[in-house]
């Protein structure tokens, strides 16, 4: 999961949330997809601050 980018992460949490919700699905199914989905939400987590991280090192370099 570490070398994909925010994107893919994004559309893959959308697709487990989209088969978390399916009337059919089964109880070891949903468990398998919700711990998938926290490892996305993770994921997303870690690119979000890394983003983060990288703006404000800009504004810094940006000042002096």
């Amino acid at each position: 999961m570490a070398d994909k980018n925010y994107q893919t992460l994004s559309s893959e949490l959308e697709t487990v949330l989209a088969r978390l919700q399916a009337p059919d699905i089964n109880v070891d199914e949903a468990v398998k997809l919700y711990e998938q989905g926290l490892k996305l939400v993770i994921a997303l987590e870690k690119h979000l601050k890394q983003a983060e991280n990288k703006i404000e090192k800009l504004k810094l370099q940006s000042k002096g």
